[in-house]
């Protein structure tokens, strides 16, 4: 079976204010990874940095800009750029400009990244800083954990 779906379609739910689409991994299809189209707002703070246990993850900015948290300092990463944080490494990005970041976001496998997902959108601000111990009981039942 072969999927095609377009720019802003697809289910969508809730990210920090914003509509995150699911373009694949939706109901198991494909089985492999899911991939969602996201625009990280303005000023927005990110989440705090983690770290997942039971999946990877990937962020590829195609617009906008985004500063990234992995291992070492942050870094800018820009249109073009790909940042990836495989399972147990510590990650984490923000926005810090005016303008939104258009980004498509590949998690795998597909179904706890999606359970994840959809809470911690849910949970996360627009325009203010999330509270650690909610992020730390939202974390802690999807097999992830927050990092310093």
């Amino acid at each position: 079976m072969t999927l095609l779906t377009h720019r802003g379609h697809g289910p969508a739910f809730p990210y920090a204010g914003q509509p995150m689409h699911v373009l694949a991994g939706q109901d198991g299809l494909p089985p492999g990874f899911a991939a969602m189209e996201l625009t990280v707002p303005p000023h927005f703070a990110g989440p705090i940095p983690h770290a997942h246990d039971e999946f990877d993850e990937a962020i590829y900015v195609l617009s906008g800009r985004l500063l990234v948290h992995g291992d070492g300092e942050p870094a800018e990463a820009v249109p073009g750029s790909l940042f990836v944080a495989p399972r147990g490494h510590r990650h984490g990005f923000s926005n810090p400009s005016a303008e939104g970041a258009l980004v498509l976001g590949i998690w795998a496998p597909p179904e706890p990244a999606l359970a994840f997902m959809r809470e911690i959108g849910a949970a996360l601000s627009p325009d203010i800083p999330p509270d650690p111990e909610r992020m730390r009981d939202i974390y802690a039942r999807h097999a992830s954990r927050l990092l310093p």
